[in-house]
């Protein structure tokens, strides 16, 4: 968790509210689309849980109803649970600094960017160009009628440039009286997003950038008219952090001038102290913040939100932060300043009653007995790497159990202490670069793998390598894959060597069982060209299952960042003694088990299970009998973190000419390599490990303007749009470009794109480096 700034005058954002809250009472945070696939409940009075929304959290702390105490309002732009939501403080008391806070109520809908600010005693909640107000009246915010704000909605507009993060607050950032406006705006154009390691797994794009542009108001709060916008400075240099720019900015060393906390993308805070004036601001170069122990303060996650607020009313400005698996923190000011920085405690999550099961951010449940008292548990992966177990208290309502809070397993290291288990992608873990360090998207199956009468997990994460955890007593203890053969990962692993682990591509599910029924483990997962395979016994992959044509299923044939993320779970959906494949879509994908043909397992792609988009990204489906009518029913984690349930009964159904197999083909055909063609006869082409890359030259529509060099990519699904190479011609006027080729010394982790330029009668030799397999191009290093 994290820290958030410190002022000798915080933010109150306090406002009356009245009784409007009963308008919303019945808009849960579960509130339906459809009455059938809905979150599954805890079941469980009493509960109390992590407070949390769904992927993503942007926390505006204020006193929406008017009690005297803090509340919570927290926006999340996710798609299965989009909104923002009111967590209430009930205990009207200001003096409590960790209430438990009431099940959310969704006010409206939830946007990305979402920052509080405070104009003259006036909550407003910020997205780019826009604002909403609260109604002096009601206390309501109408998130569906936003005030536009006549200033740049893009601050960032140098060419290439791809935005990710624009996050503004209003800020009287020159002590004049009226509200000025500052942006937070990250830049990816430099990282390129992935496939940039080296054969060493060292990284060559860019990191993240992340400014802070100031758009000065020369008018009033009543009829602002904002400057042009310019990037503020710390030092010599335009203030850049690692991307995702969240900025607050406060009197932290009580000198009587605005000092800025900002967040970034990873899980870490930078501080600029103002060493100018209240007027006349002048920053010195960031320093990371510290805990009180004075190790870098950090988040359990990352993508991290934070907002300064004296939250305990003790003087100095605390943060409260939202972290990306919807969860938010409060870290508290000590009230120290250490080499002129404040010093916070580490970040402590805040509490809710509980409503549904929830577990991070894309959950990948699946169903085991795991503490063996004869009930249905569920253990869980997410995006932070850690796994969880929610027990089965037993009965609880509508025929399902009463649930327990998640409790994170722990993993007994080789000097016999133990710790919660976690993968991390760390510096070059994840194939989509550095930005990804703390992201682990665990992955799992259950089953009796060490055959000791338990479930043992047997898991895949964002690392691509296959594992296994014995359960010893609820105690994970990991072991290799013995009986496994060595094999390579994906090409677009350049950097990692032949393992017994390297069975599969990132984040899919391995699932243990005995599909071939002959009493030992096998392995149901992807081989790492995202074909559907079988290991029988763990061994050699077996491309077993076709569809009706005899073609072997693929389900990821996507490169690189785009492989993978697929998951399984097995079953025998239609109780006919066949095992089938559930595979996630908007919910779950039903491959049907209709025939053996030539030593091949046809599966039938039958068609979604359930109505109700709860993906987001992706789902995660499993199996269950909650209510032990013999039927299997579905779980399926998704994006937002919540558990989703559906009885088999309320499934939709098929007929039976649908399910019918309808088997054509008399030996089974070979997999198809893919040859992506290029549709332009004057292009060059170049094939590197993400796949075919294709550069022509074409005129500028602007006649007076240098000819352009575009290129596409393609990533084993489908080719790029046109993306234009950004090079500075020596020469004024027309340019005509000549002679484009890829240099013959290119390798596949430095392709060398070459041209020709004439201009005013000069030519040039221009030379662009891809270091990510063609997504991008740029200047040599």
């Amino acid at each position: 968790m994290s820290i958030y700034r410190r002022t000798s005058k915080p933010i109150a954002l306090a406002f009356g509210l009245g009784s409007m809250l009963l308008a919303h009472a019945g808009q849960q945070l579960h509130a339906e689309e459809s009455p059938k696939l809905v979150p599954l409940n805890y079941n469980h009075a009493g509960l109390e849980v992590d407070l949390g929304v769904g992927l993503w959290a942007y926390p505006l702390p204020m006193d929406y109803d008017g009690d005297g105490d803090l509340d919570l309002l927290v926006g999340c732009p996710d798609k299965p649970s989009n909104g923002t939501y009111f967590f209430e403080n009930s205990t009207q008391d200001p003096n409590v600094t960790m209430p438990v806070f009431e099940a959310p109520v969704r006010l409206g809908l939830g946007f990305h960017n979402m920052l509080a600010s405070e104009v003259n005693g006036e909550a407003r909640i910020l997205t780019p160009g826009r604002y909403f107000a609260q109604d002096p009246s009601t206390g309501k915010f109408d998130f569906d009628k936003p005030t536009g704000i006549p200033a740049p909605k893009k601050p960032l507009t140098t060419p290439g440039t791809r935005i990710r993060g624009n996050m503004w607050r209003y800020v009287d950032y020159d002590g004049d009286g009226d509200h000025d406006l500052v942006a937070g705006v990250g830049d990816w154009a430099g990282l390129g997003w992935d496939h940039a390691y080296d054969e060493t797994g060292a990284w060559h794009n860019g990191p993240l950038h992340g400014y802070l542009f100031l758009m000065s108001n020369a008018g009033n709060d009543s009829d602002p008219d904002y400057d042009d916008p310019e990037m503020i400075l710390a030092g010599d240099e335009a203030i850049d952090v690692y991307g995702w720019p969240c900025a607050s900015f406060v009197d932290f060393d009580g000198d009587d001038d605005l000092d800025i906390v900002v967040g970034n993308f990873l899980d870490y805070f930078t501080y600029f102290e103002n060493v100018g004036s209240r007027e006349k601001p002048r920053y010195q170069t960031g320093k990371e913040l510290q805990n009180a122990d004075g190790e870098r303060l950090t988040m359990h996650l990352q993508m991290i939100t934070p907002t300064a607020i004296d939250w305990d009313r003790d003087g100095d400005a605390d943060l409260i932060v939202g972290d990306e698996d919807g969860r938010v923190a409060f870290i508290e000011n000590t009230g120290e300043l250490r080499d002129g920085r404040p010093v916070f405690e580490d970040p402590v999550y805040f509490r809710q009653k509980a409503d549904t099961l929830k577990f991070g951010a894309l959950a990948t449940p699946y169903i085991s007995d795991w503490d063996q008292d004869g009930d249905d548990d569920i253990v869980c992966g997410n995006t932070a790497g850690n796994i969880g177990w929610f027990e089965n208290l037993g009965d609880g309502a509508d025929g399902l159990p009463k649930w327990a809070e998640p409790v994170l397993l722990n993993v007994r290291n080789s000097d016999g202490t133990e710790e919660p288990f976690r993968i991390l992608a760390g510096d070059n873990g994840s194939i989509q670069g550095p930005c990804e360090a703390k992201w682990g998207y665990t992955t799992l199956s259950l089953a009796d793998w060490d055959g000791d009468g338990d479930d043992d997990i047997v898991y895949n994460s964002i690392l691509a390598e296959v594992g296994v955890l014995l359960n010893e007593s609820g105690t994970l203890v990991e072991q290799e894959l013995s009986s496994a053969p060595v094999e390579s990962p994906p090409a677009w692993y350049p950097w990692k060597s032949a393992t017994k682990s390297s069975l599969t591509q990132w984040r899919t599910t391995p699932v243990a069982v005995d599909f071939d029924g002959d009493d030992e483990l096998d392995l149901v997962l992807m081989d790492q060209e995202g074909y559907l395979t079988l290991r029988r016994s763990v061994g050699e992959a077996e491309r077993l299952f076709v569809d009706e044509s005899g073609h072997p299923i693929r389900l990821a044939a996507g490169t690189a960042g785009r492989s993978g993320r697929v998951k399984v779970a097995v079953g025998d959906w239609d109780s006919d003694g066949r095992l089938d494949i559930l595979i996630n879509s908007e919910n779950v994908t039903w491959y049907r088990n209709v025939a053996d043909q030539d030593g091949k397992v046809v599966l039938k792609r039958i068609g979604n299970l359930a109505r109700r988009n709860v993906a987001g990204h992706t789902a995660s489906p499993a199996i269950c009998d909650f209510n032990r009518d013999g039927k299997l029913d579905l779980i399926v984690g998704s994006e937002n973190g919540r558990i989703y349930h559906i009885f088999h009964d309320d499934c939709i159904s098929f007929s039976d000419a649908e399910l019918a197999g309808n088997v054509q083909f008399r030996q089974a055909s070979p997999a198809k390599p893919v040859d992506p063609k290029v549709d332009r006869d004057d292009a060059i082409t170049f094939d590197s490990t993400r796949g075919r890359i294709a550069a022509w030259i074409e005129p500028n529509k602007d006649s007076a303007k240098p000819d352009l060099v575009r290129y596409r990519y393609h990533d084993g699904i489908k080719w790029s749009g046109p993306i234009t190479v950004l090079w500075e011609p020596t020469a004024s006027g027309k340019a005509e470009c000549s002679k484009l080729r890829f240099d013959e010394s290119s390798e596949d982790d430095r392709i060398v794109l070459t041209f020709r330029a004439r201009a005013d009668g000069k030519s040039q030799t221009v030379s662009k480096i891809s270091y990510d397999r063609g997504r991008s191009f740029r200047d040599a290093k």
